[in-house]
């Protein structure tokens, strides 16, 4: 399957790699012609943002999506993205060269896990009431956390939200989820979370932490204490 083949308003994954650091976003097709596709752009803060992939430059765009007929999930990999104006609106604009214009099958998907062992707190449905945790890890699907031993939540839909600041710039992060997983350890619940609804700032809050950049609220332990936990919200 050619680029060019995919349909209007279809959705796509465009994932950004640099070194060994990747971020993800979804994406839609708005139209098409014989050479490119035109497709939505990243939104921060609500505003888009000006992206410019190219050849040399040291970062690599790969697109993800499924194939309409087949369903099976293709990829174009180290193709071409650059930023345009289509109708007075910002838009993507995805090219393949000669060596990559054709989709492979692509059924292999990361989710390499990041501890960041952040303070957080977590709401159990449409609770008002927050309960203190700590993140411990995170992926572009999942997140986990330690919680109070006698933490027993109603439903198994979670509202997670936590503050750091990276580089001198503050990330409210608010992550919706549903409960994976959930096991003792050091005394606390431990809890394993599926992330359940796309979430912008929570993907690039873990590009900026896979970047490497310092956290000033960072905890050093490894695990909670039972101090760190408390039983109140």
């Amino acid at each position: 399957m050619r680029l060019t083949g995919l349909l209007e308003n279809q959705r796509l994954t465009i994932q950004l790699l640099w070194g060994e650091q990747k971020i993800e976003f979804f994406s839609n097709v708005i139209e098409k012609d014989d050479s490119v596709v035109y497709v939505s752009p990243y939104l921060h803060n609500g505003s888009e943002l000006d992206l410019n992939v190219v050849q040399g430059k040291g970062v690599i765009c790969n697109i993800f999506t499924n194939d309409p007929s087949t369903k099976h999930r293709i990829s174009w990999k180290n193709i071409e993205l650059t930023t345009v104006i289509r109708n007075d609106k910002m838009v993507y604009c995805l090219r393949t060269n000669g060596y990559n214009h054709i989709a492979k099958h692509d059924d292999r998907r990361m989710h390499d896990r990041l501890i960041v062992q952040v303070k957080a707190k977590v709401f159990d449905g449409q609770s008002n009431e927050g309960v203190d945790i700590i993140v411990y890890d995170i992926s572009d699907i999942g997140i986990s956390f330690y919680a109070p031993k006698n933490f027993i939540p109603n439903t198994r839909q979670l509202k997670i939200f936590f503050s750091e600041i990276i580089d001198e710039k503050k990330f409210d992060v608010n992550v919706e989820c549903t409960i994976a997983r959930t096991t003792n350890k050091a005394g606390n619940q431990f809890v394993g979370c599926r992330i359940t609804k796309e979430n912008k700032d929570y993907q690039l809050y873990g590009f900026m932490k896979r970047l490497g950049a310092k956290n000033k609220n960072r905890i050093s332990i490894s695990k909670p204490k039972d101090d760190d936990l408390s039983e109140n919200s």
